[in-house]
């Protein structure tokens, strides 16, 4: 398998080492190619978030590994872009990127405060029962939802950690995956996405941590999208190094089960299917 990862968290976020860790724990791996995803700022004040002010500084850092390592490992530059309703600004395109993550973390509110999707379970009780007003239906709707604004508006590379909200949902507490309502939501995001050309990321990061033991998304949604012949990238949103190739070989097995026989790596800086 070749080895590739594009979403991955260094310490200009909310990762733990700098980004030459990275590059170095990857070389040793044997990856082909890696790139770096930052959480890109917003006007929320979040702790993991890469700040407006070191910006520069991280692409001055990412572009001199990239000359530096250029002959043993191919390396890009990306960001993890949140989406929330009321974005004008296409911020998905304000930088000059390799690619781009879209995904949804949270909902914030018209005063600014941020209900969570990833976040610690009261957190996430807490947008369940006070920002959704109980009704975990309207909440499925409202993130799918989301996700088609996002894609139709600002066209991001990659949807990140497609069904997300089923982080907190242990033991289906929330809602069933099985259940034809949920099932129909998923399904509606994946007819919308399939002719537009936008890859999922197959997340093996809920798995390295301990939070659940399948990928994002659950192996009955790749069924599905393999049926739809949505492209794939296989990362891990490493947020440490050691977990940059994290479950790498599990995944991959899985999603041969489901349908799938290639990934979508980047090469010479061109998205290109390779076998899993």
């Amino acid at each position: 398998m070749i080895l590739t990862n594009y979403h991955m968290h260094s310490s200009f976020s909310d990762g733990t080492a700098f980004p030459e860790e990275y590059v170095l724990i990857a070389i040793e791996k044997g990856f082909k190619s890696i790139g770096f995803s930052e959480h890109g700022p917003t006007p929320f004040n979040k702790h993991w978030e890469l700040p407006e002010n070191k910006v520069d500084e991280y692409f001055a850092e990412i572009n001199r590994l990239k000359d530096k390592y250029k002959d043993k490992i191919e390396i890009y530059i990306g960001m993890e872009l949140d989406y929330y309703t009321g974005l004008e600004e296409n911020s998905f395109s304000k930088y000059d990127l390799d690619y781009v993550i879209g995904s949804i973390h949270y909902f914030p509110d018209k005063e600014g405060n941020i209900f969570g999707i990833d976040c610690k379970p009261e957190d996430f009780h807490r947008t369940i029962h006070e920002f959704f007003k109980g009704d975990v239906k309207a909440f499925v709707k409202e993130f799918c939802d989301r996700i088609i604004d996002m894609v139709d508006k600002f066209k991001p590379d990659i949807i990140g950690h497609f069904d997300l909200i089923k982080i907190n949902n242990f033991n289906e507490m929330y809602f069933s995956e099985s259940d034809p309502r949920y099932r129909e939501e998923i399904m509606r995001v994946f007819r919308f996405i399939s002719d537009k050309g936008t890859m999922l990321d197959v997340n093996t990061g809920g798995i390295t941590r301990g939070f659940m033991t399948v990928p994002y998304p659950s192996p009955w949604a790749l069924k599905e999208a393999a049926k739809l012949k949505i492209p794939v990238v296989l990362n891990s949103d490493a947020h440490r190094p050691e977990h940059i190739d994290g479950k790498f070989e599990n995944v991959s097995k899985i999603l041969k089960e489901c349908g799938y026989t290639e990934k979508m790596i980047i090469k010479d800086g061109n998205w290109v299917p390779v076998p899993i």
